[in-house]
């Protein structure tokens, strides 16, 4: 089975996080973390900056790892690198792969209907919620 290496950010702002919907135009529908495939010789931040800024308009500055999610789809295998990513000041998305966004907060994690290795970083975030997203961590 082939493996898919990406990156995904979990774009923080104001005590909430970006949730992005696929339209269906690019791949799967459904709501995700966004971000995207790491091209040859990109670290997975460079790949997020990258996709992040080429989805949504978005500059991430700062950004650490979470956690890095295997899952295995019908026709692949996805290895997601996900990083916590606050967002400055300022900053609005512009859509152009999603058709939508929503900022949830902690108890809307699973309000949205998740792509697999979303939902399992959903899941995760969920148990270490109040650590990742404490004020010294910001």
């Amino acid at each position: 089975m082939k493996t898919l290496k990406v990156a995904g950010a979990i774009i923080y702002r104001d005590g909430r996080i970006m949730a992005a919907h696929r339209s269906g135009s690019h791949g799967h529908v459904g709501w995700e973390f966004p971000g995207g495939k790491l091209e040859s010789g990109e670290t997975a931040e460079q790949a997020l900056r990258r996709e992040v800024s080429e989805e949504l308009g978005l500059r991430l500055t700062n950004m650490w790892l979470f956690d890095t999610v295997e899952h295995d789809y019908p026709d692949f295998h996805l290895s997601m690198d996900c990083f916590v990513c606050p967002l400055d000041e300022g900053q609005e998305p512009a859509l152009t792969e999603h058709d939508r966004v929503r900022w949830l907060s902690y108890d809307e994690l699973l309000d949205v209907d998740w792509l697999g290795a979303d939902h399992t970083v959903a899941l995760r975030l969920g148990m270490f919620w109040d650590q990742l997203f404490a004020a010294e961590h910001l």
